[in-house]
């Protein structure tokens, strides 16, 4: 089956580049606990809680790895990825909020695998009767959900040669319609959420796929990258079964396992699994209403400075009723403001340059005025330039 092969190679492609560069992320790690986290928290001014929870990110190995392997393992664009993401987490993940079930998304228990020992995910299609910030938020937690819950099977596995790091997903297209299509909540997610969580999912099969989802998938073909198309499978019956096995599908799609109603699901907000992190205090932290100085201290960044985490564009300064998190001034990226900044990127690189020839257009133009009103002959050679 060629697409075991494929997702073999991937498996071992990713595994390789984990053992070969462990050591690196784990200096990478120590250097943004030392020094990263500090800078950024006497920049935004961050309470003991904030620099906490910050921590614990950064000590999470799958996910700096992850962010690491996506900018080719380059340690300076790494750790600016890294800070910028730090940064966007504050801003939109601080103070937590108590975890929620997430709409349509279902995890089979930790115990059920795929063949190459990746924990396995159920996405359904069916429309949310929600408002698009609803939404927006809620896919935001899920993936910080589905971040916290891989990270505690990498801590719990007992197998180093082979931690789970990704997720594999079998996505339900059975209510998918083009009435129930978001093009733009999807275009969202695809560019302003994965890439702040790279990496997490291995691959994608598409069930319940029929000829009525062939035009719907030539409209997902454009928006998405060519990376991910090389993951995303159109299995039969038959091949969903030889690649999962009947012991790790639930009955809905044919497999020996409880229906998805009736499974264990990991990431329930009624099953509390603690997470374990050594000198830091997860469980204690306070649950914060008001905003914090450190979110204040970002609402009043410039739109061309690196901290901004909507760079380019105004931030509201109305975001501090918005648990904390700043948002675009005028609700979404206009192109003016792109073009106001644009030029005053430019205007900051080339000033010293436009300034210099300004000044001497205005004096040769002076002494060509000068000379005509005092009817006095300009030497042959000025004559000529400034008749240029």
């Amino acid at each position: 089956m060629e697409t075991i092969q494929r997702l073999q190679r991937n498996s071992d492609a990713i595994l390789e580049q984990y053992h070969a560069n462990l050591e690196d992320v784990y200096r990478l790690q120590d250097t943004l606990i030392r020094d990263i986290l500090p800078t950024v928290a006497d920049e935004l001014e961050l309470s003991p809680e904030s620099q906490d929870w910050g921590k614990e990110w950064l000590s999470d190995t799958p996910s700096i790895f992850r962010i690491a392997r996506r900018n080719k393992f380059t340690r300076s664009f790494s750790l600016e990825a890294i800070q910028k993401t730090l940064i966007w987490r504050l801003a939109n993940l601080w103070p937590t909020e108590p975890p929620s079930r997430i709409p349509n998304v279902h995890c089979l228990p930790t115990d059920i695998r795929d063949r190459f020992g990746r924990a396995v995910l159920v996405i359904e299609t069916a429309p949310v009767d929600d408002t698009m910030d609803s939404q927006k938020r809620s896919i935001i937690l899920a993936f910080e959900q589905l971040r916290i819950h891989l990270r505690r099977l990498y801590d719990k596995s007992e197998d180093h040669r082979n931690p789970p790091l990704q997720y594999m997903v079998l996505l339900d297209l059975s209510q998918l319609s083009l009435q129930s299509l978001n093009l733009d909540l999807f275009t969202w997610t695809v560019r302003e959420i994965i890439p702040r969580f790279p990496g997490m999912l291995a691959g994608v099969f598409m069930l319940n796929y029929s000829w009525t989802h062939s035009g719907l998938w030539t409209i997902f073909k454009q928006l998405l990258p060519e990376s991910a198309l090389s993951r995303i499978f159109f299995p039969s019956d038959s091949e969903l079964l030889d690649y999962f096995t009947p012991a790790a599908l639930p009955q809905d799609y044919g497999g020996n396992l409880p229906s998805l109603a009736l499974l264990e699901d990991p990431i329930r907000p009624d099953l509390p699994q603690p997470l374990e992190v050594p000198e830091i205090a997860i469980t204690d932290m306070p649950t914060v209403e008001a905003p914090k100085p450190a979110l204040i201290s970002i609402l009043s960044l410039s739109p061309t400075s690196i901290l901004n985490p909507f760079f380019g564009y105004p931030v509201s300064t109305s975001s501090t009723t918005n648990h904390g998190r700043p948002t675009l001034r005028h609700g979404r990226r206009r192109k003016r403001d792109l073009i106001l900044t644009l030029a005053t990127l430019f205007w900051m690189r080339w000033r010293k340059t436009i300034t210099v020839v300004l000044s001497v257009t205005a004096v040769l133009f002076a002494f060509k005025v000068a000379f005509r009103k005092g009817n006095v002959p300009l030497p042959r050679r000025l004559s000529r330039l400034v008749s240029r």
